[in-house]
Formats: structure tokens, sequence, C-alpha cells
């Protein structure tokens, strides 16, 4: 841990500035209380944007404090979460373009044409907090330390939004200030980041967050709402039984109905013409889902004996049932149904259930794997047209792989992390028609790779760390800033 005496006069002012900053926190004024309202949601005044907690870590508060990431030889056969790393490859050819090595990252980033916003946890997964690199420079940008993991981030309106299990908050994405933060009353049970706002969850009810401001703008009372979903105008609430639908903009609910099919915390999800949730297991032991029409709340269709249901961009809903006649390797039957209606579509035999063998959803398409007949540990890979259960391509001698991310109609970038300790922990295979290359990386794939201005950007490092040799070094005047920890 560096002190401020060895980060010299940059840590002593930062310090200096944090001591007025709690100051003035101290002196300010509390938020206004809300009272809540039953009937409908409330409109609020405008809450004044919220002094930043200071952390208590003693790490730089930015990048040109110090080293970075130095990574050190391992002691013994410790060999694996060492290289945690951003790299990006050309999508065509599959050349790395660049990597840039990076604390133990978390669950969540957000990567845009010029900028990659990534969730980390430094050490032993302690002192959370987020880096921001520029894609354009290939340099990074700031970092800096929260008192609580990641769980999302979203960039809305020239602002990067970061949720934590504590609190909400707008960072500045050139500097990595906050422009607001949001420190709740009551702890967050559920949060759903909508296109203008953030809708979060407590004891209370729903509560509407500007995303500009950090002001709240209506809340609604739901006595133990549980889980909140969005799309577009269209805001979801359950609590146990009850489903309740709000209209966003107008701000009016559309519906407020009591189910007892309802599982008590099961899943919601809300489409541009239908809202669907899971039915309690007394309903339906076998898995299933009911679906509402999003205004009327009138029940449309349900299935039952599916499994977990999987929805494909909302038209279509992917499920599975046990196949009549199996062939060898292929117990069980694919099934795609329309969404609005309930009608199947298609059947395609598998050798796994929906849940476990389809690895990817997206773009109209579905990625699904099987066993390979002839090769022991290999799968056959295949992507399959959700609205027709025709397939688009198939792999035939892949290794296994954990999920996939689809991109384009015919484009999926399939990416595994291995079980064994070694040089290539994590695995990614971009596919798009005919055209394919296969990339490995020293460390696990932390998280699902991102396909953006033809580019695949990849973020490698076991979550879970395996071996701890890293060390905040100190800083170094007469050197160049991390260019030494860039490849090119």
């Amino acid at each position: 841990v560096l002190s401020c005496r060895a980060m010299g006069e940059r840590c002593r002012l930062a310090a200096l500035g944090a001591t007025f900053a709690l100051i003035v926190a101290a002196c300010a004024a509390t938020d206004p209380q809300v009272v809540p309202n039953s009937e409908g949601p409330t409109t609020t005044s405008v809450d004044s944007p919220t002094v930043a907690p200071t952390s208590p870590v003693t790490f730089p508060e930015s990048l040109a404090d110090a080293s970075f990431v130095q990574v050190e030889p391992p002691d013994g056969p410790c060999a694996a979460g060492d290289n945690s790393q951003i790299a990006v490859f050309d999508s065509t050819s599959g050349e790395r373009d660049w990597s840039f090595a990076i604390p133990r990252p978390g669950a969540a980033s957000v990567i845009d044409s010029s900028s990659a916003f990534i969730s980390f946890r430094w050490d032993r997964g302690q002192h959370p907090g987020v880096v921001a690199l520029d894609l354009r420079t290939r340099a990074p940008l700031w970092q800096r330390f929260l008192a609580n993991e990641v769980e999302q981030m979203t960039s809305v309106g020239g602002a990067l939004v970061v949720v934590t299990s504590d609190d909400l908050r707008a960072i500045d994405p050139e500097t990595g200030n906050d422009i607001w933060v949001r420190d709740p009353e009551f702890d967050f049970r559920a949060v759903a980041l909508g296109e203008n706002a953030a809708f979060t969850l407590d004891s209370v009810g729903v509560h509407a967050i500007d995303y500009q401001t950090g002001a709240e703008l209506w809340e609604l009372e739901i006595e133990r709402a549980d889980t909140v979903a969005v799309s577009g105008t269209t805001l979801a609430v359950a609590a146990g039984t009850r489903l309740v639908s709000v209209d966003t903009e107008q701000r009016t609910r559309l519906f407020d109905t009591n189910t007892a099919a309802r599982r008590g915390a099961g899943d919601i999800w809300v489409f541009d013409e239908t809202i669907a949730y899971d039915l309690a297991r007394g309903t339906a032991p076998g898995g299933g889902v009911a679906v509402l029409d999003r205004v009327s709340g009138i029940e449309l269709w349900r299935a039952t004996a599916i499994g977990e249901p999987l929805w494909v961009d909302g038209n279509q809903l992917i499920s599975s049932t046990a196949n009549e006649e199996p062939l060898p390797g292929e117990r069980f039957v694919l099934v795609g149904r329309d969404g609005r209606s309930g009608e199947e579509l298609w059947r395609t035999p598998s050798a796994a259930q929906a849940f476990e063998g389809v690895i990817g959803l997206g773009q109209g398409r579905v990625v699904a794997i099987d066993p390979h007949p002839t090769i022991t540990n290999a799968q056959r890979v295949r992507m399959i047209d959700s609205a027709t259960g025709e397939v688009v391509w198939t792999t035939s001698d892949s290794e296994s792989f954990d999920r996939a991310v689809i991109a384009a109609p015919a484009t999926a970038t399939l990416f595994a992390s291995s079980k064994r300790v070694g040089p290539d922990r994590g695995t990614v295979t971009h596919i798009a028609g005919t055209a394919q290359w296969t990339a490995s990386l020293p460390d696990g794939i932390a998280q699902p790779p991102i396909s953006v201005a033809n580019q695949t950007v990849v973020i490698s490092g076991e979550r879970s760390p395996i071996c701890v040799s890293r060390s905040v070094g100190e800083p170094d005047e007469q050197s160049a800033v991390l260019g030494a920890a860039v490849e090119r």
C-alpha cells in the first residue's frame, strides 16, 4: 500500500481535496423525504447531486500516479490469474491489434468505438472500481475505486451510469469524476436501466431516477416488490403474485393484476407487445411461462413442461422437451414458438436441454451445441434461424465452448475458459459465415467479447483468483506513463 509520502505532492493535494469534500458533504442539507403514493407514480422535487464518498483504499487515484499493473513471476505451479488484460482483434482477420494489462476484471463493462470502461476487483476480489481506456490512442484514461463492486454499467447521455449494491451514480467518461451520486435510504433490491432513466426497487417500491441529474422523477409504492424489468416506455414490477405495468412516458399504470401462477421471485420480461413471467413450480413442475398483453394484462397464452424459457429478441421463445424417439446423442428436442401467439414454429433434435445446449441468442438467431458424434471432448455448434429452425451454419470439429455472442445474422463469437492451468486458458473463435479465426489468451474469458467498429474486444482474467501476484508499483516520474505495458 502506498502512502502519501511515497506518492508525493499529487496525493497530498488529493487528500486535502477529499477532506474538503467530506466537510462540504457533512454540512449539506439532507435530501427531501418522499411520501409514497399507492395510487400511481408521483413526481418529486429535484435532489442536489450528492458528494461521492471517498474510498478508504489508499491506492493511486489515477493511472498517471503509478505503473498501474505489474505482473510478477508466479511462485511454484501457480500460473493462472496473472494476465488480466483487454485485447482488441481485427474482426475480419483475427489479427491482434492491441492489448493492455488491467486489474482483475469484474462483471460489467461498457465499450463503444472510442472508449472501454471495465469494472475490476484489484486484489483478492477486494478494492473494486472502474478503469477507462481510450481505444483510439490505445492508452489508459483513468481509474477509480468504489466502496462496492460494480453490478451494472451503461453509457447514456454523455455519462457512464454505474450501479453497485449500495448506490447509483453517473461518472464523467472523460475524467472519471462523479457527476452525481444517489445513495438510497434503503438498499436496492433490484435495478433496471432504461433508455432515459434508471428504475430502482427498495422496500418502499419503485423509483425512477433521472440520468442527467440523479433526481427522483417519480415513485410508485408497491409492497414487497422483488423484480423489475423495462423495455422502451414500459416498466413491469413484480411483487410476489402481483404484477404491475407502468407507462414510463405517461407515468400511468397500464394494469395491476394478481396471479397465483407466478413464482415468488421468478424472472419477468418486457417486450414490444407483451410481458412474460415464469410460472410457479406448483403450476408448471416442468417449468413454464405465461405471456400477457403489454397494455391490458390479459393472458395471451402459456406453455408448461418446457424447462427454463429462453427468449430471442422478444419475438420467439426457445424451449426444450424430451425426444420421444431419441437418437444417439439426441435425447431432447429444441422447440421454437412465436412470442405473441405461442404457436410452435419448428423443432429440431438436440443432445441437451435448452438451458444447457443453447449458448447464444440474439439477432434472430440461436447458437446451440451438441457433443460431436465421433470426436471425444468436442462439440458440434449450430447457428439456427429462430423464426424457421433452418441451420445457418454448422461446425464439425469444434472444441468445447461456454457461451456465444451473436453480432450479426451469420456472425458469432464463441468463447471458453479452460479448467486446466496452462498457457491458453481463454479461447475465442469468431465465425462469420464460412470465415473463421481462433485466438488464445493466457487467462480465462472474464466477460462476453464485444464486437464494435470491425473489432472484437476481449476482456480476460480469472474472476476468482487462483493466485495473486500483482502489486501497485511506486510512481516513476522519469519513465513514460504506462508505455512499456502496451503491446502493438
